[in-house]
């Protein structure tokens, strides 16, 4: 069931961002409407074959219904789509279409789920895990050790010359 509901929705955000696409770059349409186009083409193949055959006809500089059909029913042979244009393309194409609402945004907001409490109340606040042991070094002096400290320790008068 909501799975279907998802499918319907995205048919639906794909057929209004299809009519938008035709109607903002003003496809020639041969006098027939945008809803009309898409409803005829929504009958024969997935509607958003037809969102991407619009996208491919502006990648191709073709702004003519003609095009589009033709791009659909070469789809409809092979069996699959194929365009030519890359995510950027569609974003730039679709981005700033006017009156299509994404379907991120008709998605409601989802309630937040209580969680159990798990923690005593006294490890509610900071530090609610158990501190890291902190790194010891070991007390023997390694043979390293005693040269590094030779070196940084001032020169003695005996040790040097005048």
């Amino acid at each position: 069931m909501r799975q279907a509901l998802v499918r319907d929705s995205t048919d639906k955000a794909a057929r209004r961002e299809a009519i938008a696409l035709l109607r903002y770059y003003g496809f020639d349409l041969g006098g027939e409407t945008a809803e009309g186009f898409v409803e005829r083409w929504r009958q024969e193949i997935p509607v958003d074959w037809l969102r991407l055959a619009i996208l491919e006809a502006l990648y191709q500089g073709r702004y003519k219904g003609v095009s589009v059909n033709q791009l659909l029913v070469l789809w409809q042979r092979r069996g699959m789509p194929v365009q030519h244009f890359n995510g950027e393309f569609e974003r730039l194409m679709c981005g700033s279409l006017p009156g299509v609402v994404r379907l991120e945004e008709e998605i409601p907001e989802a309630e937040p789920i209580e969680m159990e409490e798990s923690l005593p109340e006294e490890g509610r606040e900071m530090g609610l895990h158990e501190p890291i042991n902190p790194f010891r070094p070991s007390e023997g002096r390694s043979p390293l050790y005693e040269k590094l400290q030779h070196l940084a320790q001032p020169e003695r008068d005996e040790d040097t010359l005048n």
